[in-house]
Order: structure tokens, then C-alpha cells, then sequence
């Protein structure tokens, strides 16, 4: 599907219409899609846990971030490329900045930034609130010709932000991720969706109660998941893929950011939140 061009205000206003930067959940439709801007890195289109929709992502960076963002307890929904318009109020703050508001490449039209995330996060009390999150490379950040440009964008996005109510805006970049961190989830989100017979309650806790027995300091992670997938009468591959399930759905625990993956490498030390397999049983069941 071809990108979209933005030669005049028919054309916003037209996409507008169309509910491009709109909605919730689900129904929400991003602003910008893979086929519309050119990416560093692989885009992607990406089956999102928690929205149920594809997501739209322009870099490796997105998709890591992505990924951090639905491992999260907090965030129960999340908005790629949502849509700053030029408004009234955008242009002043753009004004008072000394920043004059970008345009559209090769024309005066004014330039529709987006938020490479608006994320809602729900609190445990169950009150909501909206955060922002731009995603960079560090390397945007060296020295260059277009780095006051990058500068000054984030600079007048966080101001908007802020004028409008949302005041936690943060800059991502690799380095606030951690490379243990994402890999760790890019390896765990192969077990985003199991089989149906390894959903089963009784299937879940005999498998986790034979992780906790086969678990000690230097064992490979191979072997507590084989041991633990043989006494519970599955294959390996299903042992290990309810394994990443487990882990997803925050039934088994450990230090994610402290170590990375690795069938190979000694297993980590877990502890177990036996209490959530009913809870995800019956939201699978519904």
C-alpha cells in the first residue's frame, strides 16, 4: 500500500476524516504507518498483547520499546504515532520558544509531528493517566548539522504536551532500555499465545511446581525446563514456550533486567505468583 502525501491542508483534513490519529484500544488507527515515513532500522507491523491490533513501528528501537511497554503491570493501553496538529495553541508555544513550527518537506504546510507513543498507564487504586514517549537512537544526539533541529522538535513536542495536561514526557533511547532487557523480551514474546491444552489450570501448576523443584544455583535453564516439561507429560518445545507464557503473564518471576535469557545459560532464580493462573485461565476462557 503506498504512503501518504501531504501536499495541502485537503490532505490532513482528509485523513482526518478518515480517523487516521483517532481512537482507543483497538479502534485505535495510527497517524503514521510503516508505508508513510522512512524508517532507521526495519519497520514492522506488529500483533499488539494488550491492544489486540497491529502496531505500527519504524525502527528495531520502537519494537524493543514496544515490547517493554506490554511487559509493563501499569500500561493498559498504548497509541504509536499519535498526532500533534499544528492548533492555535501549538503555534504560540512555538512562538514563545523561538522555534519556528516545522513544515511539511518542500512546502509551507505546517507539520503534523507525532508522539512515537501515548501510553495510558492505570495506577492500583484504577485512576488513569495519559504519559508521552519519544523514541531515539543515541546517535541522534551527536554532533551534527541536524541536531538543533532535533532539539528544538522535542523541546516544542514536551511543551505542547504539558500545555495540554501531560506533563510526564520522556525521552527513550537504547541506553534507557538496556540491551539485557530487550533482548530478554524479544526471546520471552515467542510465547505470547500457547496451545490450548497447555491454558489448562492443572497443566500450569504442575508444570510451575516442577520448575520450583528442578530450579538450583548454576543449572541451565534447558534442563529445569525439560525436567520440569517431562514431569508434567509435555514435549520440550511446549515446555519451553509455557515457560515464555508464564513469564509474560508475570506468573513466574525474576530479575529480567539482570540477566540475559539463554536456554544454555543457568537457569535464574524465580519465584511464582500461583494465584494469577486462575485469573489468566478465565480471561482466556471469555
Amino acid at each position: 500500500m503506498r504512503g501518504r502525501r501531504f501536499k495541502s491542508q485537503a490532505d490532513i483534513d482528509r485523513y482526518i476524516a478518515q480517523g487516521f490519529g483517532q481512537g482507543e484500544g483497538e479502534n485505535y488507527k495510527p497517524w503514521l504507518r510503516v508505508q508513510d515515513v522512512p524508517s532507521q532500522g526495519r519497520s514492522r507491523k506488529v500483533l499488539g498483547i494488550k491492544t489486540g491490533r497491529q502496531h505500527h513501528l519504524l525502527s528495531d528501537l520502537e519494537f524493543g520499546y514496544l515490547l517493554v511497554l506490554e511487559f509493563s503491570e501499569q500500561v493498559v493501553d498504548i497509541r504509536e504515532g499519535f498526532p500533534i496538529f499544528p492548533s492555535e495553541q501549538a503555534r504560540e508555544i512555538s512562538a514563545q520558544l523561538g522555534i519556528r513550527y516545522p513544515r511539511f518537506p518542500g512546502t509551507n504546510l505546517l507539520y503534523v509531528m507525532s508522539t512515537d507513543f501515548l501510553v495510558t498507564l492505570q495506577a492500583p487504586d484504577g485512576s488513569r493517566r495519559l504519559a508521552a514517549r519519544t523514541v531515539k537512537y543515541e546517535s541522534a544526539f551527536q554532533h551534527s548539522s541536524d541536531l538543533k533541529g532535533t532539539v528544538e522538535k522535542l523541546e516544542l513536542e514536551k511543551a505542547i504536551h504539558s500545555a495540554q495536561g501531560i506533563e510526564d514526557w520522556k525521552l527513550v533511547t537504547e541506553a534507557t532500555i538496556g540491551s539485557i532487557l530487550m533482548t530478554n523480551l524479544i526471546w520471552l514474546r515467542k510465547g505470547k499465545s500457547v496451545e490450548r491444552h497447555l491454558l489448562h489450570p492443572t497443566v500450569q501448576l504442575h508444570f510451575l511446581d516442577a520448575v520450583e523443584y528442578h530450579t538450583s544455583s548454576g543449572r541451565a535453564l534447558q534442563s529445569v525446563i525439560r525436567a520440569a516439561a517431562s514431569s508434567t507429560h509435555i514435549p520440550f518445545a511446549d515446555g519451553t514456550m509455557l515457560f515464555k507464557y508464564l513469564v509474560l503473564q508475570k506468573v513466574i518471576r525474576f530479575d529480567i533486567t539482570g540477566q540475559e535469557l539463554s536456554l544454555s545459560g543457568p537457569s535464574p532464580a524465580f519465584t511464582f505468583d500461583r494465584s494469577l493462573i486462575s485469573v489468566v485461565a478465565s480471561l482466556k476462557a471469555a
